[in-house]
């Protein structure tokens, strides 16, 4: 979904002046109101979902999942296992029986990974696959997991690595030692860098619980940091990237983010935890770069709670996958549950919803007509298509130069209006999509709005296909 000529109004830092216009975060179209994968194997335990990657298949068909499951009757080495399951919707899942790691005496399971198989490790997380060809055919999948240990001496981030998804072999050397327990990564398709998001080492140790007075001992809080690669085990030096800051709420921390590259930036789903009510929901955050992000819409929340006492009424959680496109949608995975941080008999399950493709945020306007003008862009390619809502008003666009001058022909008034709810739309001058001399310059792009609002522009040769 990374492409360097759509861009998205997810925030103003490719907005040079506007008025009149209010920023809106994006709402789910349809969401599962009941858990699509349940823990409905004996193996499992309680609770499944537990943070997970969903990807089209290889082939094209269908989907693959990997997820975790926890059971707190098990020895607390045998709690959290790592699973795999096939759909070829989405919504309706299989999980096939492997045949591969052994389960109170059974292979019989969709087990793929334990903590029993590593000596002393008592508990392991995962989040986050990439698929490659870096490291050879051997290590073609990529999964960051975190193990914990008996005296907490090696815990830290390992990899997993597999020809197929599933058969799997840890590499025996950690990836970031004594890292936390929470993670995702992502292949940056701009540098073709590995980023590994993280918490610290610094604050895994829970340092200031307790800690004697004159110890020196840090508060502890959860925040994201970075790290990079380029061969996926040696990784640089961290730098904190998320952390909470005067304007939240107290009791705010960062437990994980989901990040993806989409257009021509990088957003991140970013896992809110409110540690005074013991309840955590999604918000959005976007980036140019990948290191420094923003939130403005950090108090709303792009996937809220469930109903209460329900399924998902107290923690959500964003897959650690891209959303999948569904015609003029996107598809998303959420796992939910319905206890606190700090119960321990846990229970969860996978849901899905879709969004409006590249819907993520946008500038709306009402009765008074808004406007927005972009800062320098470059026009890669000779239409430009716009994504909005405007069903119920009317928008119109004009291109100008990289100065600000209204170019001949591109003008507001030479535009064809727009008064549909499209994802996108060819814009039109006069009846003709051609950019003209702006194709391939840097240019700004002027927007004009009334009732409706606007997500995203997008340049190139050709409209989308959407079926």
């Amino acid at each position: 979904m990374y492409d360097p000529h759509l861009h998205l109004f997810v925030d103003d830092l490719e907005v040079d002046a506007s008025r009149n216009v209010t920023p809106t975060i994006g709402r789910p179209e349809r969401r599962t109101h009941d858990p699509i994968v349940v823990s409905d194997q004996p193996w499992e335990g309680a609770g499944i979902g537990m943070d997970c990657s969903i990807l089209p298949g290889e082939d094209g068909g269908g989907f693959r999942m990997w997820y975790r499951s926890f059971n707190a009757a098990r020895d607390k080495t045998e709690q959290n296992l790592l699973h795999y399951a096939v759909s070829d919707d989405g919504q309706t899942w299989t999980k096939p029986i492997l045949g591969q790691i052994e389960v109170d005496g059974d292979t019989n399971n969709n087990v793929f990974h334990r903590p029993g198989l590593i000596p002393d490790c008592r508990a392991m997380e995962s989040h986050g696959l990439i698929v490659d060809d870096v490291g050879g055919p051997e290590r073609r999948y990529k999964m960051p997991v975190y193990h914990s240990f008996h005296g907490d001496r090696d815990n830290g981030l390992f990899v997993l690595f597999s020809p197929d998804g599933i058969t799997w072999t840890q590499h025996p050397e950690p990836i970031y030692s004594q890292a936390g327990d929470r993670h995702s990564a992502i292949k940056d398709p701009a540098s073709g860098e590995y980023w590994l998001f993280l918490r610290p080492p610094r604050y895994h140790s829970r340092m200031g619980n307790g800690a004697p007075p004159g110890s020196g001992a840090l508060p502890y809080k959860r925040v994201v940091s970075r790290a990079t690669s380029r061969d996926f085990m040696s990784f640089s030096d961290y730098t904190t990237v998320l952390r909470n800051d005067a304007f939240d709420t107290r009791g705010t921390e960062f437990y994980n983010i989901a990040p993806i590259a989409y257009g021509n930036r990088y957003l991140a789903f970013v896992n809110l935890y409110d540690t005074d009510v013991e309840r955590m929901w999604v918000t959005l955050a976007s980036s140019l770069d990948g290191l420094h992000w923003h939130r403005p819409f950090r108090r709303e929340r792009f996937v809220d709670l469930g109903a209460e006492g329900g399924w998902d009424d107290s923690w959500v959680n964003m897959s650690d996958s891209p959303p999948v496109r569904e015609g003029d949608r996107m598809r998303f995975w959420f796992h939910g549950r319905g206890e606190a941080h700090a119960r321990p008999y846990r229970s969860g399950g996978i849901g899905t919803f879709v969004l409006g493709l590249d819907r993520f945020a946008g500038l709306s306007a009402g009765r008074e007509a808004g406007w927005i003008v972009t800062d320098r862009v470059q026009a890669g390619g000779n239409r430009l298509f716009l994504n909005a809502n405007a069903r119920n008003g009317s928008a119109r666009v004009e291109v100008r130069t990289s100065n600000g001058t209204p170019i001949p022909g591109l003008t507001l008034d030479d535009c064809d209006e727009i008064r549909v709810d499209h994802v996108d739309h060819p814009v039109t001058w006069n009846g003709s999509p051609d950019l003209g001399p702006a194709a391939g310059e840097r240019v700004r792009i002027h927007i004009e709005l009334s009732y409706g609002q606007v997500f995203a522009y997008r340049f190139g040769n050709e409209a989308r296909d959407l079926s």
